[in-house]
């Protein structure tokens, strides 16, 4: 934020130097799959122990802390990421798997420039391959904030809008590309604290040839932002939507799929 007054605010996310920030994350989907065939198709489906419909569950949870130091004399500051345990449980057809991510208790080290992009220097892990540390910086070093705000200064009641590509994927085909089309309106602003409701609506990435297919869906969250510290402290979502699949001329597949996401920071 670089400045605001009581009846409007510019908003800008960022990390400051000498911080602690503590993040926990949780990300959940419940996905039902109904097929639409002939009782021939449907009759296989049976034989083979298939229960219609399908159900999937899926829950990943990550801890990061993210530590920082002094601000050096080129206006940069060193930083630590730390990555807690990372775990994920899926269910399907009610039978359930356990893993725990190779990211867990990974070690990154780096700074912050004068642009406030983190630099990595070094990766710490034993269970990271070298193909996931090539990704990893550039995921980090291009990563965007979660919520890229308007340059321009924000009051109680504007909206602004941001597009998030998603893919999901899909068991013996192709992933689909989803666009989640995002509002965000400035509800509230109290104690030190900016409060937003959040608006989503999911249609198909029209970039992209995906012949036969169908999805839609509309969702809701809020978010909070901390004035003083320039981040964004809680932040939670819940998307329902649905897709449907021409997988031949004998054959649908409709899903029903409800995604939920919830991030808190704490900042010391």
């Amino acid at each position: 934020m670089n400045s605001y007054t009581q009846e409007s605010v510019v908003f800008e996310t960022k990390f400051k130097p000498n911080k602690k920030y503590l993040t926990q994350l949780k990300s959940t989907s419940y996905a039902e799959i109904q097929f639409i065939a002939d009782q021939e198709i449907l009759d296989r489906f049976k034989s083979q122990g298939i229960e219609l419909p399908m159900i999937t569950e899926s829950e990943t949870n990550l801890a990061t802390d993210i530590i920082t130091q002094n601000l050096d004399e080129n206006g940069e500051f060193p930083a630590t990421m730390e990555y807690g345990k990372m775990t994920s449980k899926t269910t399907i057809a009610g039978k359930s798997t356990s893993e725990e991510k190779p990211y867990s208790g990974m070690k990154i080290i780096g700074k912050y420039d004068v642009d406030n992009k983190f630099k990595i220097d070094t990766i710490i892990s034993s269970t990271v391959t070298q193909q996931m540390r090539t990704m990893l910086r550039s995921t980090l070093e291009s990563v965007q904030p979660t919520i890229n705000f308007p340059e321009k200064p924000m009051k109680v009641g504007d909206k602004f809008n941001k597009e998030i590509p998603m893919s999901i994927p899909m068991e013996g085909m192709s992933p689909i590309s989803v666009i989640i089309n995002m509002e965000y309106l400035l509800k509230e602003i109290k104690d030190g604290k900016a409060f937003f409701d959040i608006k989503q609506n999911v249609g198909l990435d029209m970039s992209q040839e995906q012949f036969n297919v169908e999805a839609n869906g509309t969702g809701s969250g809020t978010s909070e932002f901390d004035i003083k510290e320039n981040h964004i402290t809680k932040y939670n979502s819940e998307l329902p939507m649905n897709v449907t699949i021409k997988v031949n001329e004998k054959m649908t597949m409709k899903m029903k799929m409800t995604t939920t996401s919830e991030q808190i920071v704490v900042i010391e």
